[in-house]
């Protein structure tokens, strides 16, 4: 007797399901910490019940597609919620306090610091040394 091991599955193709599931992923993918760094900074904006939600960066109108029309909105977590009850109920989770952690610290690294880390990003030579009397044209 050969072995009494499972036997090997052939024929199981499931790369366009793994490539359709990838998809709809990143429909729900939230912003990257680089990206809400700067929301979380900039001066709260007074809020009127006829534009943006609370949190948002920018004055929009009411969208129908996003949860509760969009204003239940949490800035550091960059999601939008059903309800306020649902809101408060995020604030209180690890995953947020996690995150309002991290933006609390220094400024997230971005792709202009690893290119120039790396020796690939724009030289900078310092100022030019031209005469003074010297005119460009």
């Amino acid at each position: 007797m050969v072995g009494s091991g499972r036997s090997k599955k052939t024929g199981t193709n499931r790369k366009g399901t793994q490539e359709h599931k990838r998809g709809v992923r990143k429909k729900f993918r939230a912003r990257h910490i680089d990206q809400v760094w700067e929301d979380v900074r900039k001066p709260q904006g007074v809020h009127d019940g006829k534009s943006g939600p609370l949190g948002t960066t920018d004055k929009i109108a009411l969208d129908d597609d996003l949860p509760a029309q969009g204003k239940h909105y949490c800035t550091p977590c960059a999601k939008y919620f059903v309800s306020d009850t649902a809101l408060a109920t995020h604030i209180k989770t690890k995953p947020h306090k996690r995150r309002c952690k991290a933006l609390m610290g220094a400024k997230p690294h971005n792709q202009a610091d690893a290119d120039w880390a790396s020796g690939m990003g724009v030289p900078d030579n310092g100022q030019g040394t031209r005469p003074v009397g010297m005119e460009v044209h």
